[in-house]
């Protein structure tokens, strides 16, 4: 499974380079940017979290404050399991432990270490008007400063976000490469689940200083679900979803299954 993972990746990385991102001064930097060196290894004996970690035990965890809980779907109806080892996602099959593992204790490293891993995307009163808001955001996989910005959306039928297999995993590699890669969580339903991605669109232009991204050539990922949304965000943009006037993605990437 983490070869599939990478070889999609890097099949998908050719693809965003080759795309509209190119010319000018932008084909300059088709190589992509560096890869990130951090000494918050996933591997490291500060790592807490094992395959036998309870589920509850991660979403729980006061290092992650109150968004511990859309780590996993909000709606819990959608995966079983008691411990990372044993999650299963609905509609998914060939989770791997050892990337949910992985993606865990890079959370837990990173929000230990002080680095702000989760961002609102609605206000507080957004919230309070439409409750649903409150099970949204975005997921922050911290590349190398100044470099472009990804985000990564993950299937679930429009019925729930399975985050942890489907846009978790490709952010994690994606901040390897030195790419800024966020993961949304979003509300059920097509058209919710766009104007939340025009809204997290929107949220990243507005604090890209604070973020410390480049807006200009970001790049959508999704599968399945996630997938509709990237390439209806890329056709209509971030204003047609009630996000602001800003520009189309660079490039869509929908990622397939590969061969090992």
């Amino acid at each position: 499974m983490k070869k599939m993972i990478s070889i999609c990746i890097l099949s998908a990385l050719s693809a965003l380079l080759l795309s509209a991102c190119g010319g000018g001064a932008q084909m300059a930097a088709a190589a992509g940017p560096e890869p990130v060196a951090t000494n918050l290894s996933a591997q490291n004996g500060d790592a807490p979290y094992t395959a036998g970690t309870p589920i509850s035990d991660v979403t729980g965890d006061p290092v992650f404050g109150s968004y511990g809980r859309l780590i996993f779907p909000a709606n819990t109806g959608y995966y079983s399991g008691d411990t990372l080892g044993d999650l299963r996602l609905t509609w998914y099959s060939h989770i791997d432990p050892d990337k949910t593992v992985e993606i865990a204790n890079t959370m837990y490293l990173h929000a230990k270490a002080g680095d702000t891993i989760f961002y609102d995307i609605y206000t507080d009163e957004e919230k309070a008007a439409d409750p649903a808001k409150k099970d949204t955001g975005l997921f922050f996989f911290k590349g190398t400063p100044g470099e472009r910005f990804a985000i990564c959306n993950a299937g679930g039928g429009f019925a729930y976000v399975g985050a942890m297999h489907d846009s978790f995993p490709h952010a994690l590699e994606l901040s390897k490469m030195g790419y800024n890669a966020f993961a949304l969580i979003y509300r059920p339903g097509a058209q919710t689940a766009c104007e939340d991605l025009a809204r997290a669109i929107t949220f990243i232009f507005e604090h890209a200083d604070e973020l410390e991204v480049d807006t200009a050539c970001y790049s959508l990922w999704g599968g399945s679900a996630g997938g509709r949304m990237a390439a209806t965000l890329g056709s209509y943009g971030p204003e047609a979803f009630g996000g602001g006037d800003l520009p189309r993605p660079g490039a869509v990437i929908m990622p397939r299954v590969c061969p090992v």
